[in-house]
């Protein structure tokens, strides 16, 4: 345990009542276009009513969690039909969600995040790319004086952290200011200390046959943060723990998928597609482009040794909306016919509920996306992690859980045969891929109880 670590924990308390109803401000649900995103917050709400049961919840969302206009059509769902929220109502069914912004001193723009502000005793960030919301975090803290938290987040300078190399930042404000800073991989934490993490195997360069800026290079980050109270706790996606057995059973029928004998595979672009160009000043679309196809037929090689060796069949299935009209161009056209007829295609994208109970009925989960696995790994389903290198250091959290051997850490540098020895190392021992799990969950949600236990002494619950 870390000096940071044993500074911030101490033992549960045998009794996890309180003598006060606390109030917690959650800012979370930053988008609706991924599982991931969606995701983070009923597991988060899963924590709490385990380690803070008396606790009242407030989720301060980013966006709207309606699917609505190009999102809803990108998704193939009705307009208005599908809330995100409803997800998170499954673990607390009364739980309320606002949103807004915070003025300069504090105060809100609706009466709502007024009232949550005005009340909540403790304001947190959960997990997600970067401090997603250092600035209202900071007017929080200023206003009320109540603490501020950070659970399970990544600072990856390239990415997602913005310093500017001297204290004027939020983020540096709101990393100095935090009761608790909490990363989900522990490379951010090697970043916060000052390292290089570009280190030779993750340094990222042009290739000269591309007429794009690949080049992907962090500069270490030269503020002293050592007095900050940092530690490693994981992505709250891991504590995930709702389904949609309804939903999953009629997809798995309507395709034929049998318990236990498919596996899934998960897509995703090198850049979430958008008009803002990319970090190294390219276009998305045409970055996007250079790469689909070769790293997509790497994983056509998984999905054919899958199919023959085993006879079973693979279902392709998003993380974004952004991959439901081209996933199966990418990852069944082209497939030889004895292979083709065994791989399915999910025509519109679901919530993470749904997924959650087709990943518990596959073998595995082979994926570029980094919540799909997450969600996989909460329902017990092995699973291989192929990481692009635009797509940041988070995927190192699997590598921090005992996971290794499970994650394919640069699919510049990896082959087709590679993913598939992965997915078959797992496929041709279920029983050791289900134990080496269980061994890496229970790290997680040791984690978690640390983690949790820094809530609960920041609002001296247990004083």
């Amino acid at each position: 345990m870390t000096t940071h670590e044993s500074s911030l924990a101490s033992d549960l308390p045998n009794s996890l009542k309180t003598p006060k109803q606390p109030l917690i401000l959650w800012r979370n649900a930053w988008n609706i276009n991924n599982i991931g995103d969606i995701g983070h917050t009923p597991g988060a709400l899963a924590l709490f009513r385990k380690y803070i049961p008396d606790a009242k919840i407030i989720v301060w969302a980013q966006r709207d969690l309606v699917l609505r206009d190009d999102i809803a059509q990108k998704a193939r769902f009705a307009d208005g039909a599908v809330d995100a929220g409803n997800v998170s109502r499954k673990v607390i069914p009364n739980i309320e969600f606002v949103r807004g912004q915070l003025d300069a001193d504090g105060k809100a723009d609706n009466p709502a995040l007024e009232a949550a502000v005005a009340q909540a005793d403790i304001m947190v960030i959960g997990s997600g790319a970067g401090i997603l919301a250092s600035e209202a975090l900071m007017r929080f803290h200023r206003r009320t004086g109540k603490p501020i938290g950070m659970f399970g987040i990544t600072t990856d300078p390239f990415n997602f952290l913005y310093l500017d190399g001297d204290e004027a930042s939020t983020d540096t404000q709101a990393l100095r200011a935090a009761s608790f800073v909490f990363t989900r991989e522990k490379t951010s934490l090697r970043a916060l200390a000052g390292e290089d993490v570009n280190n030779p195997n993750n340094v990222s360069v042009n290739n000269p046959a591309t007429p794009v800026n690949e080049a992907i290079h962090r500069t270490p980050i030269k503020l002293d943060f050592s007095n900050i109270k940092s530690a490693f706790v994981p992505d709250t996606t891991f504590a995930f723990n709702v389904r949609d057995d309804v939903a999953a059973q009629v997809f798995l029928q309507t395709n034929g998928l049998e318990p236990q004998k498919f596996v899934c595979f998960v897509p995703r672009h090198r850049w979430t597609p958008g008009p803002n160009p990319t970090r190294q000043g390219d276009s998305r679309d045409v970055y996007n482009s250079l790469y689909v196809k070769e790293d997509h037929d790497k994983l056509k090689v998984a999905i054919i040794d899958y199919v023959r060796k085993t006879g079973h069949k693979v279902a392709i299935v998003p993380e974004t909306i952004y991959v439901v009209a081209d996933m199966g161009a990418w990852l069944k056209d082209g497939l030889p016919d004895d292979v083709a007829s065994k791989v399915v295609v999910r025509e519109n994208y679901w919530l993470p509920d749904e997924a959650a109970s087709v990943f518990a009925n596959a073998q595995a989960v082979v994926s570029i996306e980094n919540h799909s696995p997450i969600i996989a790994a909460a329902m017990g389903t092995p699973f291989v992690m192929v990481h692009q290198p635009e797509d940041s250091y988070k995927g190192d959290m699997f590598v921090d859980i005992g996971l290794a051997d499970w994650y394919v850490p640069n699919i510049n540098r990896a082959t087709g045969a590679d993913v598939s020895a992965a997915l078959m190392g797992i496929v041709n021992d279920m029983p050791a891929a289900r134990a080496k799990l269980k061994d890496a969950m229970t790290l997680v949600h040791e984690r978690f109880a640390f983690g949790m236990q820094a809530v609960r002494d920041a609002l001296r619950l247990n004083a």
